[in-house]
């Protein structure tokens, strides 16, 4: 189910542009590359939708978080991405260090991301295309 709700989110956000495969989560919509994530709902927490952010995420120049299915999902430049990868108080995975995590709340558009609830819009990145 994730990968047909990927590649519809996908085809959204090329808007009639060729998507190519580029590997590793990753496709080439013209000449911007995008690195998708998807996340499946959560019946006793509707809305809320766990992702991380690792040092591939940051490879790609745009970062789409699709949340369910292809209705709902976030386009973001990495610009925004290492802004949350670097807070100072970004939630760090135990397990691995260099993974960033982040919880999204499709029913307010925010990502919290760091220690004391720092959060962050995503009103702007809402259902975004290349």
């Amino acid at each position: 189910m994730s990968t047909s709700e990927k590649n519809a989110a996908l085809a959204k956000v090329a808007n009639g542009a060729s998507i190519v495969s580029a590997g590793n989560a990753k496709a080439r919509i013209g000449k911007a590359l995008v690195h998708v994530r998807f996340c499946s709902r959560n019946l006793s927490t509707p809305g809320k939708f766990k992702f991380n952010i690792n040092p591939n995420t940051l490879s790609a120049e745009y970062e789409l978080w699709v949340c369910g299915s292809a209705a709902l999902y976030y386009l973001m430049p990495v610009a925004f991405m290492r802004g949350i990868y670097d807070h100072p108080d970004t939630y760090i995975d135990r397990m691995h260090p260099a993974i960033r995590v982040v919880s999204v709340d499709a029913n307010a558009h925010t990502v919290t991301y760091a220690a004391g609830g720092v959060s962050s819009s995503l009103r702007g990145f809402l259902c975004g295309t290349l």
